[in-house]
């Protein structure tokens, strides 16, 4: 036996064993005792017995190293997917050069109408450069790569990432839906952006906790940052109500009610918005923005409006901010990201724009690697016309480049099939 080295379980090498169904070398603690033996045909069980090792420490003998870390030379494409990177380094430092300048303007004071233009020229821009190749639909949303080379403030990183991915996902998802005109699609799509780009401004005027451990008093103060950012926004004549109500509502995917995990509450917010209509129409240099207020309470009473939106923006800022490191915890790679955000996505949003961005944008944003591969297990929930709710632990057996569905053994190699486990009902 050679030199013993610690050996660093992640979750993607999990994955890689369960789809080769195979252990393929000897682990060992770090003492020379064999845990666990090489073995092919290993079963789920069996490969994740890895992971009640890992808090004590795993090792693997260096002489098996080319076994455990092949070098491939070809990568498996999902059908149909490219390769082709369509962030370029000059949009992502454009993007970043832009945002970083206005995050440093909005510290020192709200947002006007040159601010706005500006934003709006470079995000048009950035929806001109993603959407005018011919790999659009396909091709890697390399912005997570090309964020790592930036040396950006952490807002400034948040706030390009989730702007790039939900551009991607808002123009992925409404040419697979229908043949929207092109300029059509690109004025919403720059209204999405541009929600996106701002939802977040209000946290420069905040002090933030820095820490884990919250009390309930601190994230009752970081749950008021949208409607900060509201306020940062809401004097502005030439911002759309659909980007105000983006930013007001962005932790509000779901419908009061659904049971998630969403801020600030319907009551809450209404009642601090009609404070605040109150306050400002007493206020002879603020009685302007009252009517902007009167707007969202009427929309927040409406729970229709722009909901496609509030998701797309919600998810995509959850993926920026896992796949970014912060002082108590590092960034977690673009796979590791993604299975995070499926594993609670019952409690956050509603169930159409996740499905999307599994089928149209999460693999791409994962390198095209698989995200719901073979050998994976997940709980699949079924909600009844009486609202009850069935949970079932399944297997996949087969996966493909669309992952949000499942098939039966008749249906085209286009999603995921599964093997059922055990169900319960809430």
């Amino acid at each position: 036996m050679g030199e013993l080295k610690p050996f660093d379980l992640s979750t993607e090498m999990i994955d890689q064993f369960r789809r080769a169904r195979e252990i393929p070398v000897h682990f060992y603690n770090r003492d020379g005792q064999i845990l666990i033996y090489r073995k092919q045909g290993a079963t789920g069980p069996e490969i994740e017995r890895l992971l009640r090792y890992a808090p004590h420490g795993i090792f693997y003998d260096v002489d098996d190293q080319a076994a455990l870390f092949p070098e491939s030379t070809e990568r498996t494409i999902p059908d149909g997917l490219s390769d082709a990177k369509l962030i370029s380094c000059e949009v992502a430092h454009e993007m970043t050069a832009h945002t970083s300048e206005l995050f440093a303007e909005l510290r020192r004071s709200s947002l006007d109408s040159k601010q706005t233009q500006a934003s709006r020229r470079r995000l048009a821009a950035t929806f001109d450069a993603f959407e005018g190749q011919p790999d659009a639909m396909i091709g890697l949303v390399n912005i997570i790569e090309l964020m790592g080379d930036q040396n950006a403030p952490h807002e400034v990183e948040l706030a390009v990432k989730r702007t790039v991915v939900a551009m991607a996902l808002k123009i992925r998802r409404m040419k697979a839906q229908s043949a929207f005109d092109r300029e059509q699609l690109k004025a919403l799509s720059v209204v999405t952006m541009l929600s996106a780009l701002l939802c977040d401004v209000g946290a420069s005027k905040m002090d933030l906790p820095k820490e884990l451990g919250l009390s309930n008093r601190e994230m009752q103060y970081v749950q008021n940052h949208p409607l900060m950012s509201f306020l940062m926004l809401a004097h502005e004549g030439s911002l759309e109500a659909a980007v105000k109500h983006n930013v007001l509502c962005h932790h509000r995917p779901l419908r009061e009610g659904a049971g998630g995990n969403n801020y600030p509450t319907d009551d809450w917010l209404s009642d601090r918005l009609r404070a605040l209509v109150t306050k400002y129409q007493a206020d002879a240099n603020r009685a302007g923005i009252a009517p902007d207020l009167e707007q969202q309470l009427a929309l927040l009473r409406s729970d229709q409006a722009y909901e496609e939106d509030l998701a797309i923006i919600s998810l995509s800022s959850e993926f920026a901010s896992l796949t970014s490191a912060v002082p108590w915890r590092p960034a977690f790679s673009s796979v590791r990201a993604v299975q995070m955000i499926i594993n609670n996505l019952f409690f956050t949003y509603p169930h159409r724009i996740p499905r999307e961005f599994l089928d149209y944008v999460a693999v791409s944003l994962c390198d095209n690697r698989e995200i719901l591969a073979a050998g994976v297990f997940i709980v699949v929930a079924a909600t009844g016309r009486e609202g009850d709710t069935a949970f079932e632990v399944c297997e996949i057996t087969h996966s493909s480049r669309y992952q949000s569905a499942p098939a039966s053994t008749d249906s085209p190699p286009s999603t995921w099939m599964s093997r059922p486990g055990r169900s319960c009902g809430s």
